[in-house]
């Protein structure tokens, strides 16, 4: 997912300002709620992203997506565990782009936040698109319009910011909770079951392709596009409530531990039930009719799936005029992106950034599937320049726990 850009918060004069300021900072339960929507609704997509690209190879390939994932959740763990480190180096937040700008360079850094740009559109365009795809597979009769439906629900995402709707860790807490619950719910419903509850269409069209490494390594790269806003906690170490670092590292840890079961689960339910991706309906939905049936449950996980997307992709539109005004402050993009409007709101960024997820959904026609790949360039890009700087840091810093390598 996706880096949060923040600076660290300045010293007040008062003690009791510093009360007040707490209060107003994240628990690890709000942090949760506000700081993973990205990685959290990246199930909606990610296992089926793995699918879309396996089915080329027929049933043979389908074979492999349950290996896929249990790679994908291992390199999970690690990304957690590395976080967790820049967490504590970098408790100013910041995430690749202020690991890339202290050790690796003025160059790396703003490759860094080309990757994030790169992220933020994407998220906005595929938050969008997803969440009109789980509600036209409630309402089939929808599914000719998803263009329009996307571009309506951006303008309306859009009009919100620009308007200066401030986002609240209060108000994301209860959709987290509920996509959370019904996630479970799918699982949980799905594992108990010998057949699924609603006949599944398992019609796979002629393979075009044979397994191989270079397939599998394309479906490795699609289905982790569920990592994205893995790092999102660690960029916004300063919105917690003391002790910052702590809570933050704790907050990372249960958002692994969520996101690993719910991948691990739901590709354990695609291998039982053989779910095949079909047009029209997500393989969520396929998974929800399996478990739950074809029922008002059914109805209730896709809209609680379309508004969690809708959330999600509204986090590019805090993040993205952020990054982009202080990039605009180097020197780096026309200073405009740096003006404020009245309701202090990046104005240029917000509407930048939905012309270009506009454009994306159009040249798309709303398909996520054809969106999701291009993640893996502001994902791997983000990933990498982070680990890369976080291996320097710990060998010029050399604190506690480090251990020289062999003579």
């Amino acid at each position: 997912m996706l880096d949060r850009m923040t600076t660290a918060p300045g010293h007040p004069e008062h003690p009791e300002h510093d009360k007040h300021d707490e209060k107003h900072r994240l628990t690890a339960v709000q942090g949760l709620a506000a700081l993973s929507l990205d990685a959290l609704s990246s199930v909606a997509y990610g296992p089926e992203a793995i699918l879309v690209v396996l089915v080329a190879a027929g049933t043979a390939g389908l074979h492999y997506s349950l290996p896929i994932t249990g790679a994908i959740i291992i390199l999970l763990a690690a990304l957690v565990v590395s976080y967790r480190q820049v967490i504590e180096a970098f408790p100013g937040g910041g995430g690749a782009y202020a690991v890339a700008k202290a050790h690796l360079g003025t160059r790396a850094s703003l490759v860094a936040a080309a990757s994030l740009i790169v992220d933020y559109v994407l998220n906005a365009a595929v938050g969008v698109s997803a969440g009109i795809a789980a509600l036209t597979s409630a309402f089939p009769a929808l599914y000719g319009s998803r263009v329009w439906l996307c571009l309506a629900a951006l303008a309306l995402i859009t009009g919100l910011n620009l308007w200066g709707v401030a986002e609240s860790a209060k108000v994301f807490t209860v959709p987290t909770l509920l996509f959370i619950v019904a996630i479970a719910a799918v699982i949980l419903g799905g594992l108990v079951r010998t057949h699924p509850a609603v006949p599944l269409d398992h019609h796979v069209g002629p393979a075009t392709e044979a397994v191989g490494v270079l397939l599998i390594l394309r479906a490795f790269a699609s289905g982790c596009s569920a990592l994205t806003g893995v790092e999102a906690i660690a960029n916004a170490v300063p919105e917690f409530r003391q002790p910052r670092a702590r809570r933050a590292q704790a907050t990372e840890v249960w958002l692994g531990i969520l996101l690993g079961a719910m991948l691990i689960g739901l590709g354990a339910l695609i291998h039982k039930f053989d779910v095949v991706p079909q047009p029209g309906i997500t393989v969520l939905a396929q998974l929800t009719q399996a478990s739950l049936g074809h029922n008002i449950a059914f109805y209730a996980v896709q809209l609680i799936t379309l508004v969690l997307l809708a959330l999600a992709a509204n986090t590019s539109f805090g993040g993205l005029p952020v990054l982009a005004a202080l990039l605009a402050k180097d020197n780096f993009l026309p200073h405009m992106f740096a003006l404020r409007a009245d309701r202090q709101v990046h104005r240029y960024g917000v509407i930048t950034l939905a012309l270009l997820a506009a454009a994306l959904l159009v040249a798309a026609e709303g398909d996520t599937q054809a969106l999701v790949p291009l993640f893996a360039v502001g994902v791997f890009i983000g990933f990498t320049l982070s680990q890369v700087g976080m291996v320097r840091h710990w060998s010029t810093e050399r604190s506690d726990g480090w251990r020289p390598g062999p003579p």
